[in-house]
């Protein structure tokens, strides 16, 4: 299952591994305090995406579309692809760090993530 949570919201033992995804760095000290297992800011939207977010919260389809657009053309595409699969075994957290639970990249990654399913073999379901 692929959870998503604030950068300060408590960890949890069901978070399993825990995946900074913004597309700025985090610092040593604080991915240890907040228990970031993986910093992976290349699968974060482009910067001017992010900071539009940032800046017009009303803009959230436009960056969600773009965003996955963008993944769709990726070169880590295959990674996503084996991340979507892995989702649906076990679980792990996208971590982010916007004031909206529900309009942020981690959000919008997952619900990429979760149509990547689609293509997963059978067997990984299992």
């Amino acid at each position: 299952m692929i959870h998503v949570k604030h950068l300060l919201d408590p960890v949890d033992r069901e978070d399993g591994e825990r995946i900074w995804v913004e597309p700025i760095g985090l610092t040593k000290d604080l991915r240890e305090w907040c228990k970031v297992d993986h910093v992976l800011c290349h699968l974060g939207p482009p910067c001017e995406l992010w900071q539009m977010l940032e800046e017009h919260p009303d803009a959230w389809d436009e960056l969600r579309g773009r965003y996955h657009e963008l993944l769709g053309k990726s070169k880590y595409k295959p990674a996503l692809q084996a991340l979507a699969c892995a989702g649906m075994r076990e679980s792990f957290t996208l971590v982010h760090q916007f004031d909206d639970p529900e309009h942020n990249t981690a959000v919008a990654l997952r619900e990429f993530l979760h149509e990547l399913e689609a293509w997963c073999p059978p067997n990984e379901n299992e």
